[in-house]
């Protein structure tokens, strides 16, 4: 095998220094280089080493300037960064390669929710979903932006259907606070006992569903509640607090 074959081996394997020493080999022999940069890059980019990977993967753009994964990975290198704009213009040079490519529609959607930005994070879930429906993280993370926008109804409808898809405690958790702010008191229960039975160690959920039986008149079960909020997270002032009232 050539160092770049080797070098895509341990990649996968994620030995992240033995591949690098492979990639920066193939370099050195002009093999495979731009996918070698691109390579290399990768490594840095699951070592947290940003800045070093997105100056491999600018090479690797350098020499072929038509492949969207060298765009991908250095836009999401930006965001890690902390740099959202940079990281949205990479998106929309992939979406301009491959017009289907989901991924990238969904990653601009998520840099734009994380500026506030929930109208134009909606477009991009929107146009994520229309090339492929099935795509789970946009409906979350467009219920999310619906929610901050007071769409309640619309926020529930994609809780719901990510719920309907693949059950995470956190579809659950988000639903039920969604619920609890419409104080539909029933179904955000039942919400965070099904968050419970998932992640059983998620103690906002705990302090969520203690908040509502206290709301009920369910004084000692929010206790129980609250208590075990505060076991999972002893620092989590609010579930303190709450104690301290009633200990009073």
């Amino acid at each position: 095998m050539s160092f770049y074959e080797d070098g895509s081996v341990y990649l996968r394997k994620g030995q992240y220094r033995k591949a690098i020493d492979c990639f920066t080999l193939s370099i050195k022999r002009q093999i495979e280089v731009a996918n070698s940069y691109f390579g290399r890059g990768l490594c840095q980019y699951y070592m947290k080493q940003n800045t070093d990977a997105i100056k491999d993967f600018d090479k690797a753009i350098d020499l072929d300037s038509t492949n969207p994964n060298f765009y991908f990975y250095k836009g999401m290198a930006n965001f890690n960064q902390y740099n959202p704009t940079k990281a949205a213009e990479n998106f929309d040079k992939v979406i301009e390669i491959d017009p289907n490519s989901f991924v990238a529609y969904h990653q601009k959607g998520y840099v734009l929710m994380n500026l506030n930005q929930y109208h134009e994070a909606i477009e991009n879930f929107n146009k994520a979903l229309e090339i492929n429906p099935d795509y789970e993280s946009c409906y979350h993370n467009r219920a999310f932006c619906y929610d901050q926008l007071k769409e309640f109804d619309k926020a529930i409808q994609d809780y719901s259907k990510v719920i309907e898809m693949k059950p995470h405690f956190l579809s659950y958790y988000n639903r039920g606070n969604t619920y609890f702010v419409l104080n539909d008191l029933e179904n955000a229960l039942a919400d965070f006992n099904h968050s419970i039975e998932l992640n059983p160690n998620h103690y906002l959920t705990y302090f969520n569903k203690g908040s509502i039986l206290e709301k009920l008149g369910n004084k000692d079960e929010a206790i129980v509640e609250f208590k075990k909020a505060l076991q999972i997270n002893p620092e989590f002032y609010l579930a303190a607090e709450k104690l301290a009232q009633y200990e009073n």
